[in-house]
Protein backbone atom coordinates (compact mmCIF):
# COMPACT_ATOMS: atom_id res chain seq x y z
CA UNK A 1 0.00 0.00 0.00
CA UNK A 2 1.36 3.21 -1.14
CA UNK A 3 1.48 6.36 1.32
CA UNK A 4 -0.68 8.37 -0.53
CA UNK A 5 -3.20 4.89 -0.44
CA UNK A 6 -3.01 5.39 3.25
CA UNK A 7 -3.45 9.36 3.37
CA UNK A 8 -6.78 8.52 1.43
CA UNK A 9 -7.54 5.60 3.96
CA UNK A 10 -7.09 7.83 7.21
CA UNK A 11 -9.01 11.12 5.76
CA UNK A 12 -11.74 9.28 4.20
CA UNK A 13 -12.79 7.37 7.31
CA UNK A 14 -12.05 10.27 9.61
CA UNK A 15 -14.60 12.34 7.89
CA UNK A 16 -16.66 9.26 7.56
CA UNK A 17 -16.91 8.91 11.34
CA UNK A 18 -17.73 12.86 11.14
CA UNK A 19 -20.72 12.32 9.29
CA UNK A 20 -21.44 9.98 11.88
CA UNK A 21 -22.15 12.00 14.66
CA UNK A 22 -25.64 13.02 12.97
CA UNK A 23 -27.07 9.80 15.06
CA UNK A 24 -25.94 10.66 18.12
CA UNK A 25 -29.80 10.83 20.26
CA UNK A 26 -31.33 14.13 20.25
CA UNK A 27 -30.46 16.43 22.98
CA UNK A 28 -27.04 14.93 23.18
CA UNK A 29 -25.70 17.22 20.23
CA UNK A 30 -26.02 20.38 22.95
CA UNK A 31 -22.69 19.31 23.99
CA UNK A 32 -19.92 21.43 22.99
CA UNK A 33 -17.89 21.22 20.27
CA UNK A 34 -20.58 18.20 18.53
CA UNK A 35 -23.34 20.87 18.07
CA UNK A 36 -20.51 22.66 16.34
CA UNK A 37 -19.30 19.57 14.26
CA UNK A 38 -22.30 18.28 13.37
CA UNK A 39 -23.49 21.53 11.71
CA UNK A 40 -19.96 21.79 9.62
CA UNK A 41 -21.76 18.10 8.32
CA UNK A 42 -22.10 20.03 4.70
CA UNK A 43 -18.29 20.38 4.54
CA UNK A 44 -17.35 17.32 5.80
CA UNK A 45 -19.54 15.64 3.24
CA UNK A 46 -17.75 17.60 -0.03
CA UNK A 47 -14.05 16.28 1.76
CA UNK A 48 -15.36 13.57 1.56
CA UNK A 49 -16.54 12.97 -2.24
CA UNK A 50 -13.07 14.62 -3.17
CA UNK A 51 -11.05 11.84 -0.94
CA UNK A 52 -13.38 9.37 -2.74
CA UNK A 53 -12.85 10.85 -6.06
CA UNK A 54 -8.63 10.82 -5.48
CA UNK A 55 -9.06 7.43 -4.00
CA UNK A 56 -10.82 5.95 -7.39
CA UNK A 57 -8.27 7.66 -9.44
CA UNK A 58 -5.05 6.06 -7.61
CA UNK A 59 -6.51 2.98 -8.09
CA UNK A 60 -7.18 3.05 -4.07
CA UNK A 61 -10.84 0.91 -5.01
CA UNK A 62 -11.82 -0.39 -1.27
CA UNK A 63 -11.27 3.05 0.36
CA UNK A 64 -13.29 4.55 -2.98
CA UNK A 65 -16.46 2.20 -2.26
CA UNK A 66 -16.31 3.22 1.12
CA UNK A 67 -16.01 6.42 0.55
CA UNK A 68 -18.85 5.84 -2.06
CA UNK A 69 -21.22 4.17 0.78
CA UNK A 70 -21.03 7.43 2.91
CA UNK A 71 -21.94 9.45 -0.25
CA UNK A 72 -25.02 7.43 -1.21
CA UNK A 73 -25.66 7.74 2.55
CA UNK A 74 -25.42 11.98 2.22
CA UNK A 75 -27.76 11.46 -0.74
CA UNK A 76 -30.47 9.54 1.25
CA UNK A 77 -30.17 11.77 4.21
CA UNK A 78 -31.22 14.38 1.99
CA UNK A 79 -33.58 12.81 0.40
CA UNK A 80 -36.48 14.75 1.41
CA UNK A 81 -35.15 17.99 -0.51
CA UNK A 82 -34.27 16.02 -2.95
CA UNK A 83 -37.51 13.90 -3.99
CA UNK A 84 -41.20 14.12 -3.28
CA UNK A 85 -43.92 14.68 -5.44
CA UNK A 86 -44.28 18.43 -6.58
CA UNK A 87 -47.68 20.32 -6.13
CA UNK A 88 -48.84 22.45 -8.73
CA UNK A 89 -49.66 26.02 -6.70
CA UNK A 90 -53.30 26.07 -5.68
CA UNK A 91 -54.36 29.16 -3.67
CA UNK A 92 -55.26 30.91 -1.26
CA UNK A 93 -51.90 31.30 -0.32
CA UNK A 94 -49.65 33.29 2.94
CA UNK A 95 -46.26 34.51 1.76
CA UNK A 96 -43.89 34.63 5.33
CA UNK A 97 -40.23 36.02 4.92
CA UNK A 98 -37.40 35.58 7.77
CA UNK A 99 -34.38 37.47 8.15
CA UNK A 100 -31.51 37.65 10.82
CA UNK A 101 -30.87 41.54 10.61
CA UNK A 102 -27.24 40.41 12.29
CA UNK A 103 -26.92 43.46 15.53
CA UNK A 104 -29.91 45.42 13.72
CA UNK A 105 -27.24 46.09 10.73
CA UNK A 106 -29.50 44.84 7.91
CA UNK A 107 -30.18 47.77 5.26
CA UNK A 108 -34.01 48.27 5.79
CA UNK A 109 -35.46 49.96 2.93
CA UNK A 110 -33.57 46.41 1.07
CA UNK A 111 -35.86 44.30 3.53
CA UNK A 112 -39.00 46.36 2.80
CA UNK A 113 -38.50 46.62 -0.64
CA UNK A 114 -37.93 42.25 -1.25
CA UNK A 115 -41.01 42.00 0.99
CA UNK A 116 -43.16 44.25 -1.67
CA UNK A 117 -41.59 42.44 -4.26
CA UNK A 118 -42.47 38.73 -3.12
CA UNK A 119 -45.86 40.36 -1.83
CA UNK A 120 -45.03 39.27 2.16
CA UNK A 121 -48.21 38.97 4.02
CA UNK A 122 -46.09 38.24 7.08
CA UNK A 123 -41.80 39.49 7.90
CA UNK A 124 -40.29 37.98 10.63
CA UNK A 125 -37.15 39.59 12.26
CA UNK A 126 -34.42 38.45 14.37
CA UNK A 127 -31.90 40.46 15.93
CA UNK A 128 -33.21 43.73 15.55
CA UNK A 129 -31.57 46.55 17.11
CA UNK A 130 -33.54 50.01 18.64
CA UNK A 131 -32.38 51.86 15.39
CA UNK A 132 -33.52 49.61 13.26
CA UNK A 133 -36.78 49.30 14.84
CA UNK A 134 -37.24 52.59 14.38
CA UNK A 135 -36.81 52.56 10.49
CA UNK A 136 -39.00 48.73 10.34
CA UNK A 137 -41.62 51.12 12.21
CA UNK A 138 -41.84 53.12 9.00
CA UNK A 139 -42.86 50.75 6.96
CA UNK A 140 -45.85 50.93 5.22
CA UNK A 141 -46.72 47.73 3.80
CA UNK A 142 -46.84 46.12 7.19
CA UNK A 143 -48.85 48.40 9.93
CA UNK A 144 -49.27 45.75 12.08
CA UNK A 145 -45.74 45.22 14.02
CA UNK A 146 -45.35 43.17 17.32
CA UNK A 147 -42.02 43.95 19.16
CA UNK A 148 -40.42 40.71 21.54
CA UNK A 149 -38.90 43.82 23.35
CA UNK A 150 -34.77 43.77 24.57
CA UNK A 151 -34.17 40.96 27.31
CA UNK A 152 -31.00 40.05 28.83
CA UNK A 153 -31.52 36.91 27.12
CA UNK A 154 -30.90 38.09 23.76
CA UNK A 155 -28.42 36.89 21.10
CA UNK A 156 -27.49 39.85 18.65
CA UNK A 157 -30.90 41.93 19.13
CA UNK A 158 -34.43 41.01 20.23
CA UNK A 159 -37.34 39.43 17.70
CA UNK A 160 -40.45 41.07 15.97
CA UNK A 161 -43.04 40.27 13.86
CA UNK A 162 -44.75 42.31 11.78
CA UNK A 163 -48.30 41.90 9.22
CA UNK A 164 -50.31 42.74 6.59
CA UNK A 165 -53.48 41.87 7.83
CA UNK A 166 -54.43 42.73 11.32
CA UNK A 167 -54.19 40.48 14.11
CA UNK A 168 -56.94 38.57 15.53
CA UNK A 169 -54.28 38.83 18.86
CA UNK A 170 -50.85 39.11 19.62
CA UNK A 171 -48.25 38.09 22.77
CA UNK A 172 -44.82 39.79 23.01
CA UNK A 173 -43.76 36.40 23.92
CA UNK A 174 -44.82 33.05 23.33
CA UNK A 175 -42.64 30.07 23.99
CA UNK A 176 -39.72 30.66 26.22
CA UNK A 177 -36.59 30.00 24.31
CA UNK A 178 -34.36 30.68 26.85
CA UNK A 179 -33.31 33.54 24.36
CA UNK A 180 -34.52 36.65 22.99
CA UNK A 181 -38.67 36.59 22.98
CA UNK A 182 -40.64 35.06 20.83
CA UNK A 183 -43.61 37.59 19.79
CA UNK A 184 -46.65 35.90 17.87
CA UNK A 185 -49.27 36.89 16.19
CA UNK A 186 -52.64 35.05 14.71
CA UNK A 187 -54.89 36.07 12.28
CA UNK A 188 -57.31 34.19 9.67
CA UNK A 189 -56.34 32.72 6.94
CA UNK A 190 -58.98 31.03 4.71
CA UNK A 191 -61.45 30.85 7.54
CA UNK A 192 -58.66 29.16 9.87
CA UNK A 193 -56.73 30.68 13.01
CA UNK A 194 -52.88 30.78 12.08
CA UNK A 195 -50.46 31.17 14.54
CA UNK A 196 -46.81 33.21 13.53
CA UNK A 197 -43.97 33.41 15.70
CA UNK A 198 -40.45 34.85 14.96
CA UNK A 199 -37.86 33.06 16.93
CA UNK A 200 -34.09 32.74 17.73
CA UNK A 201 -32.64 30.21 19.71
CA UNK A 202 -29.46 30.70 21.27
CA UNK A 203 -26.37 30.29 18.95
CA UNK A 204 -24.04 27.43 20.37
CA UNK A 205 -20.89 30.03 21.97
CA UNK A 206 -23.72 30.74 24.01
CA UNK A 207 -24.23 28.08 26.25
CA UNK A 208 -24.54 24.54 24.59
CA UNK A 209 -27.57 23.79 27.50
CA UNK A 210 -29.24 27.27 26.17
CA UNK A 211 -28.78 26.19 22.90
CA UNK A 212 -29.99 22.56 23.39
CA UNK A 213 -33.19 23.97 25.11
CA UNK A 214 -33.94 26.37 22.51
CA UNK A 215 -33.99 24.06 19.50
CA UNK A 216 -35.66 21.07 21.15
CA UNK A 217 -38.56 23.39 21.96
CA UNK A 218 -39.30 24.71 18.61
CA UNK A 219 -41.49 21.65 19.01
CA UNK A 220 -43.37 23.31 21.65
CA UNK A 221 -45.43 26.02 19.47
CA UNK A 222 -47.66 22.89 18.78
CA UNK A 223 -48.91 23.09 22.28
CA UNK A 224 -51.08 26.05 20.81
CA UNK A 225 -52.51 24.00 18.46
CA UNK A 226 -53.45 21.29 21.60
CA UNK A 227 -51.17 18.88 20.61
CA UNK A 228 -48.70 17.41 23.96
CA UNK A 229 -45.11 17.49 22.64
CA UNK A 230 -42.28 15.43 24.90
CA UNK A 231 -39.00 16.64 24.84
CA UNK A 232 -35.90 14.06 23.91
CA UNK A 233 -34.80 12.16 26.73
CA UNK A 234 -31.39 13.84 26.69
CA UNK A 235 -32.91 17.65 26.41
CA UNK A 236 -31.09 19.73 28.73
CA UNK A 237 -33.26 20.53 31.60
CA UNK A 238 -33.45 23.93 32.77
CA UNK A 239 -36.48 24.45 34.50
CA UNK A 240 -38.07 26.82 32.87
CA UNK A 241 -42.11 27.27 32.28
CA UNK A 242 -43.38 25.20 29.18
CA UNK A 243 -46.30 26.44 27.34
CA UNK A 244 -49.60 24.95 28.25
CA UNK A 245 -51.62 22.26 25.67
CA UNK A 246 -54.80 24.40 24.70
CA UNK A 247 -56.13 24.94 21.30
CA UNK A 248 -55.60 28.48 20.56
CA UNK A 249 -55.12 28.39 16.57
CA UNK A 250 -55.66 25.35 13.69
CA UNK A 251 -51.88 26.11 12.25
CA UNK A 252 -48.40 27.52 13.59
CA UNK A 253 -45.55 28.59 11.12
CA UNK A 254 -42.69 29.48 13.66
CA UNK A 255 -40.06 31.78 11.45
CA UNK A 256 -36.69 32.78 12.47
CA UNK A 257 -32.44 31.82 12.69
CA UNK A 258 -32.73 28.75 14.31
CA UNK A 259 -29.05 27.66 14.73
CA UNK A 260 -29.56 24.34 13.35
CA UNK A 261 -30.37 22.18 10.51
CA UNK A 262 -31.49 18.83 9.25
CA UNK A 263 -27.56 17.86 10.44
CA UNK A 264 -28.53 18.00 14.25
CA UNK A 265 -30.50 15.00 15.38
CA UNK A 266 -32.65 17.88 18.26
CA UNK A 267 -33.70 19.72 14.57
CA UNK A 268 -34.87 16.40 13.48
CA UNK A 269 -36.34 15.73 16.65
CA UNK A 270 -38.38 18.93 16.19
CA UNK A 271 -39.48 17.33 12.75
CA UNK A 272 -40.19 14.39 14.03
CA UNK A 273 -42.63 16.25 16.68
CA UNK A 274 -45.03 17.61 13.56
CA UNK A 275 -43.59 20.45 12.61
CA UNK A 276 -42.49 20.50 8.98
CA UNK A 277 -39.66 22.08 7.03
CA UNK A 278 -40.95 25.02 4.00
CA UNK A 279 -37.72 24.10 2.24
CA UNK A 280 -38.12 20.03 2.17
CA UNK A 281 -41.78 20.57 1.72
CA UNK A 282 -40.66 22.27 -2.25
CA UNK A 283 -38.22 19.24 -2.99
CA UNK A 284 -36.11 21.47 -4.81
CA UNK A 285 -33.16 21.16 -2.87
CA UNK A 286 -31.54 23.25 0.37
CA UNK A 287 -31.66 26.64 0.64
CA UNK A 288 -28.50 27.14 2.55
CA UNK A 289 -28.55 31.07 4.15
CA UNK A 290 -25.08 31.12 5.85
CA UNK A 291 -22.70 32.76 6.17
CA UNK A 292 -23.67 35.18 3.52
CA UNK A 293 -20.76 38.01 3.76
CA UNK A 294 -17.51 35.72 3.89
CA UNK A 295 -15.52 36.60 0.73
CA UNK A 296 -14.71 33.34 -1.62
CA UNK A 297 -17.61 31.19 0.75
CA UNK A 298 -20.50 30.14 -0.49
CA UNK A 299 -23.65 29.87 1.99
CA UNK A 300 -23.40 26.39 2.91
CA UNK A 301 -25.33 26.21 6.35
CA UNK A 302 -29.21 26.55 6.34
CA UNK A 303 -29.94 27.79 9.63
CA UNK A 304 -32.52 29.97 8.77
CA UNK A 305 -35.93 28.03 8.56
CA UNK A 306 -39.92 28.72 7.81
CA UNK A 307 -41.63 25.28 10.25
CA UNK A 308 -45.28 25.25 9.89
CA UNK A 309 -47.34 21.98 11.35
CA UNK A 310 -49.53 19.85 9.39
CA UNK A 311 -52.24 21.14 6.97
CA UNK A 312 -49.99 23.31 5.55
CA UNK A 313 -47.70 23.07 2.97
CA UNK A 314 -44.96 24.97 1.45
CA UNK A 315 -45.45 25.29 -2.43
CA UNK A 316 -42.39 27.83 -3.12
CA UNK A 317 -39.18 28.68 -1.32
CA UNK A 318 -36.51 31.73 -2.17
CA UNK A 319 -33.53 33.23 -0.58
CA UNK A 320 -32.31 36.69 -0.88
CA UNK A 321 -28.73 38.58 0.25
CA UNK A 322 -29.80 41.37 2.54
CA UNK A 323 -26.89 44.09 2.30
CA UNK A 324 -25.41 44.27 5.65
CA UNK A 325 -26.02 40.71 7.74
CA UNK A 326 -24.35 37.68 7.10
CA UNK A 327 -27.81 36.06 6.44
CA UNK A 328 -29.67 35.35 3.78
CA UNK A 329 -33.67 36.16 3.81
CA UNK A 330 -35.70 33.10 3.21
CA UNK A 331 -39.38 33.52 2.30
CA UNK A 332 -41.79 30.75 1.92
CA UNK A 333 -45.19 30.81 0.03
CA UNK A 334 -47.93 28.53 2.24
CA UNK A 335 -51.37 27.26 0.94
CA UNK A 336 -53.48 24.45 2.65
CA UNK A 337 -52.27 20.93 2.36
CA UNK A 338 -53.25 18.46 -0.24
CA UNK A 339 -50.89 15.70 0.12
CA UNK A 340 -47.41 15.83 1.37
CA UNK A 341 -44.46 13.35 0.54
CA UNK A 342 -41.82 14.55 3.24
CA UNK A 343 -39.70 12.07 4.54
CA UNK A 344 -37.74 11.50 7.52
Amino acid sequence: MTAFHIVCWVFTSFFAAWLLLRLIPAGMDSKRPLMELIALCPYAAVIELLFTILSYCSGNWGCGILGSIFLLWEIWFLRSYLFGKKLKDSGPFLTVMTLNCRYGRADAKEIEDFAKEQDVDILALQEVSADLKEKVSLFDSFPYQVCGGESREDNGGFNMILSRKKPLAYATSSVDLCAANCPAITIDFDGKVLLASSVHPKSPHRGGEYWGWGVNHLSSFLCFLGKKVEMPKFCPRLGLKEPAVKKEADFAIVMGDMNSSLDHPSFRAVLRSGMKDSSMDTHSGPHPTFPATWKGWHEALELDHVLHSSGLRSYFVKTKKISGTDHLALVSRLGKEKGSSTIL
